[in-house]
């Protein structure tokens, strides 16, 4: 499809990617627009048909035109890539309950990562899910122990925080205050537990353990 201009290398790279759009449907549903039907839009449409503004976007990463790229499953949130003329542009989300555009990561690759991440934490031998406290103090310590990986936001208000360390892999969603936790051995992810004990408690694992 021709758009009269130039776009991303990087959402370039991401739709050359074999079997993209099934991939994300067969695991949560969430949905990566067929290239075919992407379209540009304007800054007006967003802000006066939409009734959309800017909410905490710095200058330097707005931009007058995006393109909706992905769809979450149950429509309530749709992403948009900016057209900053950086190859690697940011990504915004509508958050209709503040009428606003959010910026939701600074660059379409880690939003990508992060999507992957979420996405596939349940893929792996052990998966176990809980609820955490003292956030600040929570976040501090994983910061000082662990590797963050990149967080994104879904409202002004509203973040996902990930982190790895060897093969465990943590998912925190704040507006909830439950974790993700998996990894490859029961061993390592009973050992991260009972170091993150003072901050977390588990509820349930993918063998359907309870506490």
């Amino acid at each position: 499809m021709n758009y009269k201009r130039r776009l991303p290398i990087a959402l370039k790279e991401l739709y050359a990617v074999n079997g993209l759009e099934e991939w994300f449907s067969r695991k949560n549903r969430d949905r990566i627009e067929p290239l075919q039907v992407l379209m540009v839009e304007t800054r007006e449409y967003w802000q006066e048909e939409m009734g959309l503004t800017f909410e905490g976007i710095p200058q330097h990463l707005q931009a007058d035109e995006g393109i909706p790229f992905f769809i979450e499953c149950q429509g309530c949130w749709c992403w948009w890539v900016l057209l900053t003329g950086n190859e690697d542009p940011p990504v915004i989300v509508e958050c209709l309950e503040e009428n606003a555009q959010i910026l939701a990561c600074e660059r379409l690759s880690d939003f990508i990562f992060a999507c992957a991440w979420d996405l596939t934490i349940n893929d792996r031998p052990f998966v176990i899910q809980g609820e955490y406290h003292n956030e600040s103090e929570f976040l501090a310590w994983l910061r000082n122990k662990w590797e963050e990986k990149p967080r994104t936001r879904l409202s002004s208000s509203i973040r996902r925080y990930r982190f790895g360390k060897k093969d465990r892999r943590l998912l925190l969603w704040e507006e909830t205050r439950q974790f993700f936790l998996s990894a490859d051995t029961k061993t390592s992810g009973e050992e991260a537990l009972r170091q993150m004990e003072p901050f977390a408690k588990y509820v349930e694992s993918k063998n359907g353990l309870h506490v």
